[in-house]
């Protein structure tokens, strides 16, 4: 072979591999078993479909295959998957899910195939509605309806609709506490009707289970805003069966399920055995995971905040406490336990996590959440005498609060802000919050005098004294304004930070009185009255500043009113709009007149029930009473007997959708009301 030939071979040879190598590097040229990214797919929910579970170490394997994938949260519609070389679970041997083997396909007459999205979209409005300006309507009215439901065979029926427009959509059928399960074989058979094949539990199983047939609707930019939505309970029939939904549903004429009994309805619809978590931290036995966000329309926050099973460390504990006030420890106990398991050998306990379809867990600790933990741990060790809350309790005392305090003022310090972790990785390091909030210091002091009556001579105890001491002191002294009446907002280095919110004012209400009756107890009843004093200062602080009213209408047509208060009073200089035409600018909460918080309001309640039960005053009683029943009128709007969090949504910050943490002071104080337990509990209890 010639010179030239070798050369001309060669040249051949590089061109080869040069373009094998190209190919090697296109996923989606030369891998066989590919994935498009739809709408409302996550990397989590992938896993599911094709592999019948979710599996960390399944996600880790994909991601290392599609180096293209920075964020597994962060999927984006039209990406191509590669899960080569990856083993598919049959669907019979995905225990515990729902099958979604293809079906024939069933002929609906006339039909039409779905056109690709537009990006010319009108989005949904409700000013068809009429709205008035001067109230809400609430639940959001649906931009249409699901009409009828006839079953094909055992667990697959057609379901049919109508929408007021013509929006791109995507039909799942939910089941509450799992996964979002998409239906592809859906048909338009007019620009505002629709049909859908749907697999609606598992051959033969599943009756009694309920199911949410959901169709969400999707703007010009591809962001879900709105939903249509149908609840039924799987039940035995035969084929062809058919469910008519088009007639008005007498079940809303029901008088709706408030207090104790609305609380434990919503628990039920939210809480899941801990084992079945998706999140392996928090597959502990013996444990309930109650999720910690619903909505009734759709809100822009579920994406983040309910889809994947949102768990909080601070709305659990509130519904423990509420759970142990009414004298169900076990079931207590339980919600605690996955909480427990999560506490690091520094004390640190994360502030939420992801539990369905995902395992995100917070990298940022803050201590008012903590606060909150260790002190309905130490009531859980008062109800049952369990030691198996010591450890947790010791290690948040001793590596979690001792190097958190300020030497300067004794106050207790923010927390920590977790460093290169975006919550799908542990933190590399922790970053030391150097402010103190009024907030957190008042939350620890009600939960450190819990627990040194809890371990009084069984260690611990003198800990927690010095700790109450210092804490209380600092609260006294750096955080008090008596030109206002109340609490600052908190303390920074350079200074006290002056802003009003309205839980410094309640929990400020119930610190004080908490004072007062250990001044009382030791004899130092000038010094009593004088925490007391301060108490009613704060309440009507609270009064003047925070107080609105919220009207609403019911799509029915039912009109109301519910009083309650806001969180802030002014513009707070760190809480701003994140979007729309004031973005970038601090709220005006003082504008805000139609802005009820529930979580705060029902802590002005547990102040006034307070200041009754210590003073005996009847009109401090009759104030808890009146802002009680208007949480209840609140409670009533759901059909779940939940409550929602704040009335108006402010993006990042507040969100209109019902939440634990608000449904457990409502349950705590319905069960202060009729309270037949230990009243050394309830002398001692936190908040």
């Amino acid at each position: 072979m010639g010179s030239i030939q070798r050369k001309l071979f060669l040249q051949i040879i590089i061109i080869a591999i040069f373009f094998q190598f190209i190919g090697m590097s296109d996923a989606g040229d030369t891998c066989r078993k590919k994935v498009i990214v739809r709408n409302g797919d996550t990397l989590a929910q992938i896993c599911r479909t094709h592999f019948g579970k979710f599996d960390p170490q399944l996600m880790k394997t994909i991601l290392s295959r599609n180096p293209g994938i920075t964020n597994p949260d962060r999927i984006r519609v039209g990406d191509t998957i590669c899960l080569d070389d990856m083993v598919k679970v049959p669907p019979t041997q995905a225990k515990g899910k729902i099958r979604l083997t293809s079906k024939p396909e069933i002929p609906v007459s006339p039909t039409r195939p779905i056109a690709p999205p537009e990006r010319k979209i009108t989005e949904y409005k409700e000013g068809a509605q009429a709205l008035s300006t001067e109230r809400t309507i609430y639940p959001p009215p649906a931009p249409g309806s699901i009409t009828r439901l006839t079953w094909l065979d055992d667990n697959t029926a057609i379901v049919e609709g109508r929408m007021d427009a013509d929006f791109h959509s995507v039909f799942y059928v939910y089941v509450p506490g799992d996964l979002e399960y998409e239906q592809t074989d859906i048909v338009r058979p007019t620009p505002h009707t629709f049909q859908v094949k749907a697999v609606i539990g598992r051959q033969a199983r599943d009756y009694g289970q309920s199911f949410i047939l959901k169709l969400a609707l999707f703007n010009a930019d591809n962001e879900r805003f709105a939903e249509i939505t149908r609840q039924i309970v799987r039940k035995e029939h035969s084929v062809g069966d058919a469910i008519d939904f088009s007639h008005p549903d007498k079940s809303t004429d029901a008088k709706p399920t408030v207090g104790w009994p609305g609380l434990e309805t919503w628990v039920a619809v939210q809480e899941m055995d801990a084992l079945k978590s998706d999140n392996t931290a928090f597959k502990v036995p013996n444990g309930r995971l109650v999720i910690n966000y619903r909505y009734i329309g759709f809100n822009p926050d579920e994406k983040y905040l309910s889809r994947y099973g949102r768990i909080t460390l601070y709305g659990s504990s509130c519904l423990a406490k509420a759970l142990l006030l009414k004298g169900e420890i076990e079931k207590a106990e339980q919600i605690l336990r996955p909480w427990a398991a999560q506490v690091s050998e520094d004390g640190k306990v994360p502030r939420s996590a992801n539990v369905i379809g995902d395992n995100y867990i917070s990298p940022d600790v803050r201590t008012g959440e903590v606060a909150h933990f260790l002190g309905v741990l130490a009531l859980a060790r008062m109800a049952s005498q369990n030691p198996e809350w010591d450890e947790p309790i010791r290690r948040i005392l001793i590596a979690y609060i001792l190097p958190l305090i300020d030497p300067e003022t004794g106050l207790v310090k923010g927390g920590y802000n977790g460093i290169g972790s975006n919550g799908y990785n542990r933190p590399s390091a922790y970053e030391k919050i150097p402010w103190c909030s009024t907030e957190h210091n008042l939350d620890l002091f009600q939960a450190l005098i819990l627990a040194a009556h809890v371990y009084r001579g069984l260690g611990l105890d003198i800990t927690c004294d010095n700790l109450a001491w210092s804490i209380g002191t600092g609260i006294d002294k750096f955080l008090w304004d008596d030109i206002a009446g109340t609490f600052n907002q908190g303390w920074r280095p350079e200074g006290p930070d002056r802003a009003k919110a309205l839980d410094c004012a309640s929990w400020g209400a119930l610190y004080l009185i908490k004072q007062a009756r250990l001044s009382a107890d030791s004899r130092h009843q000038s010094t009593a009255d004088q925490y007391l004093g301060r108490a009613r200062r704060c309440l009507e602080y609270a009064d003047n500043h925070f107080r609105t009213a919220w009207s609403y209408r019911t799509p029915e047509g039912k009109e109301g009113s519910i009083k309650g208060y806001r969180p802030y009073d002014g513009e707070i200089s760190d809480i701003r709009y994140e979007d729309g035409p004031l973005a970038g600018k601090m709220v005006n909460w003082s504008s805000l007149n139609d802005f009820v918080w529930s979580e705060g309001t029902l802590g002005v309640a547990k102040a006034w029930e307070e200041l009754a039960r210590t003073t005996g005053d009847p009109l401090a009683k009759k104030r808890m009473q009146d802002i009680y029943q208007e949480m209840i009128k609140l409670q009533g709007l759901s059909d779940k007997g939940g409550m929602l969090y704040s009335t108006k949504q402010i993006k990042g910050h507040f969100t209109m959708g019902e939440e634990l943490a608000s449904i457990g002071w409502l349950g705590y104080l319905s069960a202060v009301n009729d309270f037949r337990q230990n009243k050394e509990m309830l002398k001692w209890i936190a908040w």
